[in-house]
């Protein structure tokens, strides 16, 4: 991985094929060893088709991961190492966690690790706020622990194991007689020096003498503590101190909020945004699935625009895109079709070549540079080319994908002929598959001419199964039609071996196929000379029949 983890996404188009996917595998390996800027991850933006999965298989490279989306989510942003304060650590703890850090909101964990609430400034404001006149521990008990660490007393005497204070807070600053008569039993009593005071206190069953100062304390009142059960404390500090210090010994809990913004590693940073901007701490909590704290994001952190970043093989337009490509920030493309209608915000490299296959143009690119092509790297870029060219037979295919496939397989040790066989049978398969599933297996969106088109291609070597499945594949074609808004839908039966007719199936706007290469549609179908290439004879002629206006009717 590069130094400063950047992962920059190779995607193709949403109905991947062996095209996209091969291409988009190549040119991230092409990618890594050429620019060690970036860590270069190939992706697909949907699901493997047979074909594709028989080459990955044959050449023993592994299936590149599938994505939904480019938006981005929190684990784009450079999360630090949270900063936390447990729910049973003092309010001074936290006030000096927050103070050293330089931060204004804490998450709170419990003992388990796991997200406990939140704390911030204002809170620790209005605790010390609402212990103006504090003396009285019933509501708020302070535990012995936090309050030894807090004030870094000492236990004098503690034969009674008390483990929490409570009480009311009385500081010994009035006359001995007074103080005897206000202290009750079960009262934590703040004191100095008064050795015979002190006696008096422990006789009177308060349940804890605090001596401040670091006063010396004689053997003879901790021997009376131990007698009779008091809970007897040296602070090294004043009595005005000691009393700050005991109201910032509640533990973080009592302080804390309980309800905390949350979000993964996955939420999208537009949903985060919202719900940092809701936030009375303007912040929220990263967990995982046990609600163990991850990562805290702040205002702070949208600073500075974060967008994934990701290269585009083998497309250029919105509607075959993978979600949220109008957020990511496009690097290059990398295409042989027509151009499109995806647009960036600053310049970049676009590789568009009109060749027979994107692989056609990675393997040009790694010829150039010279960049060694191991083996299975060859092997899928061949399939690459046989499969988008047709085995080398559509009209698309130019003598440079010849080329390009010829010094391929040599690297790859096939025969092309042979190897052209078995992707075939590979790629033709329609037994078990529905008519919706072999429809979407190659199914791309074109907005021409205000038209929206949905063009699908298949392949088939017998005509006979074309016609026992026809019907079903045209109800197909309707569903497709009125579930999507498409003014057309259109299956291209498409024959490699053939030497005849092809077979379209359509639904919709029919004049447009009719005008555009001059057939009548019978029964939702009708036959066309040699439509071999949906970007090179398909779409062009239809894009020219709607750049002329539909006709008067």
């Amino acid at each position: 991985m590069n130094s400063d983890g950047k992962n920059v996404f190779v995607v193709g188009h949403t109905t991947p094929d062996t095209d996209s996917v091969c291409s988009a595998i190549a040119y991230a390996y092409f990618k890594n060893i050429t620019d060690k800027r970036y860590l270069f991850t190939p992706v697909r933006a949907g699901k493997l088709n047979d074909e594709t999965s028989f080459v990955l298989k044959k050449f023993g490279v592994p299936p590149s991961a599938e994505i939904d989306s480019l938006v981005a989510t929190v684990s784009d942003l450079n999360l630090k190492r949270p900063i936390a304060i447990g729910a049973g650590d003092s309010v001074q703890a936290l006030a000096q966690l927050m103070r050293e850090q330089g931060v204004r909101s804490v998450p709170v964990v419990d003992e388990t690790g796991r997200l406990a609430g939140i704390v911030g400034l204002k809170d620790i404001a209005r605790h010390y706020m609402d212990s103006v006149g504090f003396n009285d521990l019933t509501q708020t008990p302070i535990e012995l622990d936090i309050l030894l660490k807090t004030l870094d007393a000492r236990v004098m005497s503690n034969t009674k194991q008390v483990s929490v204070l409570t009480g009311r807070v009385i500081i010994a600053a009035m006359q001995r007689g007074t103080l005897l008569n206000r202290v009750r039993p079960g009262d934590v009593v703040i004191i100095g020096d008064q050795y015979d005071i002190q006696l008096d206190l422990i006789r009177a069953e308060c349940s804890a003498l605090i001596v401040v100062d670091g006063a010396h304390v004689a053997g003879e009142v901790i021997a009376a503590a131990g007698e009779h059960g008091v809970l007897l404390l040296s602070s090294p500090r004043p009595a005005f101190a000691t009393v700050q210090i005991m109201t910032m010994s509640e533990p973080v809990s009592a302080i804390m909020s309980a309800v905390v913004p949350t979000v993964g590693l996955y939420t999208p940073l537009s949903v985060v945004r919202s719900k940092v901007v809701a936030s009375e701490y303007r912040s929220v909590v990263v967990v995982d699935s046990d609600n163990r704290l991850i990562g805290f994001i702040t205002r702070t952190d949208f600073l500075k625009p974060v967008r994934k970043m990701a290269i585009l093989v083998d497309h250029n337009e919105l509607s075959q895109a993978v979600e949220g490509i109008e957020e990511a920030e496009i690097l290059e493309i990398i295409d042989h079709h027509r151009v499109g209608d995806i647009s960036t915000t600053a310049p970049i490299y676009v590789y568009n070549d009109p060749v027979g296959s994107t692989c056609t143009v990675v393997a040009g690119i790694m010829f150039l540079y010279q960049t060694h092509i191991p083996k299975e790297i060859a092997g899928i870029l061949l399939s690459g080319i046989l499969s988008d060219t047709l085995l080398l037979t559509l009209s698309t295919t130019t003598d440079r994908d010849h080329v390009a496939a010829r010094r391929l397989a040599e690297i790859a040790g096939v025969e092309i002929q042979a190897y052209a066989r078995e992707l075939l049978h590979a790629s033709i398969n329609l037994e078990d598959k529905t008519a919706a599933q072999l429809i979407a297996a190659d199914f791309k969106e074109f907005l021409i001419g205000g038209k929206k088109l949905g063009v699908s291609q298949m392949m088939s070597l017998d005509c006979a199964e074309i016609d026992s499945r026809e019907r079903e594949l045209v109800e197909e074609l309707e569903r497709l039609r009125a579930a999507n808004g498409y003014d057309l839908t259109v299956l291209l039966v498409l024959n490699p071996l053939g030497k005849g007719q092809e077979r379209i199936l359509l639904r919709g706007e029919t004049w447009i196929v009719e005008k555009a290469f001059n057939v009548t549609v019978v029964n939702d179908t009708c036959t066309v000379h040699r439509v071999m290439s949906r970007k090179k004879d398909f779409i062009p002629a239809i894009g020219q029949v709607l750049s002329m206006g539909q006709p008067g009717r």
